[in-house]
């Protein structure tokens, strides 16, 4: 079990919501990556919960960012031992790549409720979630690692142009000036920004989800988040046979036919 400051889960009514760092930890590092890998992959296969919500624990942050401290231990060690890291070199994914990954491709919804502060890092993992849901306040979000010399190396290079095109990801790295929340929403970087607590709001779409089937909502996710890497021919064939399949599954029947029945109240 983690250490509740690095981070906790609690499951009601098919909703997970999983609390990431405490006031004593508001930074992403090896320890929480791999008790986010070890809870995102029990709650995927949990088939009581419906949908995950991700948040912060620590008022005025989501996570704040991965512990540039740890970067740097990194860092003099590769120094040290004098390896070259080639463009060839075999990728070996970590636990916190492979966090994101399970987060992305775990047949049901992920919320990130983003409660503070989201950089590098934090928000690298907001963007492997299905929706971002910003909090507004005095917050930074975004990619800055320009600013120490470094890159976005959780994902962040792959994953933002996905969600805001190519050219506007490539201004905001380069760049490597954070948003406020209401600045994200109007670039896209997140989906919305409201104005009372982030997890409110990520609890209320993640009620009205739970109420879907989930057959429905798996195939969904797994279309969309596909379409852009599947030719357009083969997407289109999955999207048909998915299709075909909820439409005899008995539940699609039995909703498609209480919706037939109710009357078509005229303007």
């Amino acid at each position: 079990m983690a250490d509740p400051d690095v981070l906790s889960t609690r499951i009601e009514d098919g909703i997970a919501v999983v609390t990431l760092g405490s006031p004593k930890r508001i930074f992403f590092d090896s320890e929480m990556s791999v008790a986010l890998l070890e809870a995102l992959t029990a709650l995927a296969n949990d088939d009581v919960v419906r949908v995950v919500v991700v948040t912060g624990g620590a008022p005025g942050y989501f996570v704040r960012h991965y512990s540039v401290a740890e970067l740097v231990k990194m860092g003099e060690r590769l120094r040290s031992s004098g390896q070259k890291w080639t463009e060839d070199t075999p990728y070996k994914p970590g636990s916190f790549a492979d966090a994101m990954r399970v987060a992305e491709q775990m047949p049901k919804p992920v919320i990130a409720a983003i409660s503070g502060s989201a950089m590098g890092g934090g928000f690298e993992f907001t963007l492997a979630c299905d929706i971002r849901i910003a909090q507004v306040g005095d917050f930074q979000i975004g990619l800055p690692e320009i600013n120490i010399g470094i890159l976005p190396g959780g994902g962040g290079t792959q994953r933002l142009p996905r969600v805001i095109g190519t050219a506007a990801a490539l201004m905001h790295i380069l760049m490597g000036v954070t948003l406020s929340p209401l600045e994200a929403a109007q670039k896209g970087l997140v989906h919305e920004a409201v104005s009372g607590k982030a997890l409110d709001r990520a609890t209320e779409i993640a009620r009205r989800l739970a109420t879907h089937t989930p057959q429905s909502v798996r195939h969904i996710k797994r279309l969309v988040r596909s379409a852009l890497e599947t030719p357009l021919d083969q997407g289109l064939q999955l999207e048909r046979n998915l299709f075909m399949d909820l439409c005899g599954s008995g539940e699609a029947i039995a909703r498609m036919s209480e919706y037939e029945a109710k009357p078509i109240s005229m303007p």
